[in-house]
């Protein structure tokens, strides 16, 4: 194990009486970071913080943001080459419900807009995490159950200016019927793939009465059509959960995370990386097991990891000793042979240890770390790829360049006047929303269509028999038709032979419509 190096490049944040505790952080554009934390002083008492670091780990200015009485929690942080925020997470309400938030704070600091998204009485949930597309647009991956257990993974497209486009949903029961419950951890964008990493429980082929809990991978292609769904480890019935993952070459793709397994010691638990390929293949794995790490760890699981060079990675991970209580966290340094090559073990930092790699090559990491009168404050600190504890930078640096003329005040945002986007006009009541679950809602993607091919989704399509699809003209002209069937999401039809215009897209169910839709044809 690397001892603890001299010089300490580390800094913690809180108040007495407060508990904080961190989400994930990354590089702002001036070589400064943000850290996406939370902060409680009650039960009932929850807000999320947002905290500026210059490059040395000072703070240089924070937002408490909330909305009394209700507890705001926020996960992810993205910054566009504006440096605009964009923060993604969760309201959660009296009745202990959690809707999507997401808020848009400019480079200085100040609230821009923010969006609660509540579709239904059934459908609430929380972002797990977001990305920035190249076209400014952002997409935040959500966990938004529906009644049934249906569909709970999606999908939200969402403009810069917060105007939300659409939501869409991945690994459905529509094409996964044995599915119980799943979430999506990650989405990441590797050139030509769009990769959400979490997990599912479902049933091994040869016990079908017993769900189990596995690694789940999601291939999504650039017109966010869904590709595959890789349970892993399913044929050998592993057990475990991916976090995230991370490119090995144009085709291959690692995943981490944590295998969990029984052993004469109990349940227990490897920091487990999970190979599988652009097609959704599995193709290997490694598990770095107790002896390969030192004696007083007893089980260990990865978080979050970077590249250090062409062969090795770096991952945070957490560790459990032998007593099976204590534990902290830490890094390793391993190769794609599940060979460690280094590994290092923080005191008394906890929770869950998020990595950002910086624009030298040195690796930010922002956990929680617990005091002796058990109170929990936000730490920070920067490592090299040896694991050492890094230097301070000298000299002086320039911050927050595009507010010179606006000073940075530290303070509270309230989100009191949160926008509330929702696909109805208002809370239906029971006939009302006993009408909308019985129709079929019908939504064409693109729109307007130009690469000679339209793609139509569907909803509710299981709750009704004998369906058919049509599509019509502006004159009335059948251009289309199609059986549909119960479960069945969606549909693509070549338009290629079409006249270019509106077209209207009718669903019947025992010969009454349960469902239309308008697109254009250029």
């Amino acid at each position: 194990m690397l001892a603890a190096f001299a010089q300490k490049w580390e800094h913690t944040f809180g108040d007495p009486y407060v508990e904080e505790t961190s989400n994930r952080v990354i590089e702002h554009y001036d070589n400064g970071y943000i850290i996406t934390a939370h902060l409680s002083a009650g039960v009932n008492d929850h807000h999320s913080w947002i905290i500026k670091i210059d490059i040395n780990g000072n703070m240089l200015w924070d937002r408490v943001i909330g909305v009394s009485p209700d507890q705001m929690i926020f996960t992810k942080t993205v910054v566009d080459n504006q440096g605009n925020l964009y923060i993604f997470g969760s309201l959660r309400g009296n009745l202990i419900q959690d809707y999507p938030v997401v808020v848009k704070l400019n480079a200085c600091g100040e609230k821009q807009w923010c969006k609660l998204f509540e579709f239904t009485e059934y459908e609430y949930g929380f972002f797990t995490d977001g990305i920035i597309l190249e076209n400014g647009n952002l997409l935040g991956v959500a966990y938004l159950p529906d009644e049934e257990q249906h569909e709970i993974i999606y999908l939200f497209c969402i403009s810069p200016d917060g105007d939300y486009l659409w939501k869409k949903s991945y690994a459905s029961c529509d094409n996964y019927p044995f599915f119980e419950g799943r979430i999506g951890s990650r989405i990441q964008f590797f050139d030509d793939i769009y990769i959400i990493s979490g997990h599912v429980y479902s049933p091994h082929p040869n016990f079908p009465t017993i769900s189990s809990l596995r690694p789940m991978f999601i291939g999504i292609d650039t017109l966010f059509n869904e590709q595959w769904v890789l349970e892993f480890g399913l044929e050998d019935n592993m057990k475990g959960k991916a976090l995230t993952s991370i490119p090995i070459n144009d085709s291959l793709f690692m995943g981490v995370g944590r295998y969990r397994y029984y052993d004469s010691t109990g349940m227990t638990k490897d920091a487990w990386a999970m190979y599988y390929n652009d097609k959704g293949e599995q193709t290997g794995y490694q598990r770095i097991t107790r002896d390969k790490l030192g004696p007083e760890v007893r089980e260990s699981t990865f978080f979050e990891i970077e590249r250090v060079n062409d062969s090795l990675f770096l991952a945070t991970t957490g560790f459990i000793f032998w007593d099976g209580i204590s534990g902290n966290l830490g890094e390793i340094v391993f190769d794609t042979a599940g060979k460690v090559h280094n590994y290092a073990i923080r005191e008394n930092m906890l929770g869950t240890n998020y990595i950002t790699k910086t624009f030298d090559n040195k690796y930010v990491i922002a956990c929680s770390s617990r005091f002796a009168s058990g109170e929990w404050d936000v730490c920070l600190y920067k490592i090299n790829q040896d694991l050492e504890y890094d230097t301070l930078y000298p000299g002086n640096y320039t911050y927050d360049s595009l507010c010179r003329n606006v000073p940075i005040q530290s303070g509270v945002i309230d989100l009191v006047d949160c926008d509330i986007v929702t696909s109805l006009k208002e809370i239906p009541n029971l006939e009302a929303y006993t009408k909308q679950k019985n129709s079929i809602q019908v939504m064409a993607h693109p729109n307007p269509v130009m690469d000679g091919e339209v793609r139509l989704e569907f909803q509710n399509t299981g709750l009704h028999h004998n369906m058919k699809l049509e599509c019509f003209d502006v004159f009335g002209t059948k251009v289309h038709q199609e059986k549909v069937y119960p479960y069945q999401g969606e549909t693509k039809i070549n338009t290629l032979h079409w006249q270019h215009g509106v077209f209207v897209a009718i669903i019947y169910s025992n010969g009454t419509i349960a469902g239309k839709t308008k697109f254009i044809v250029e």
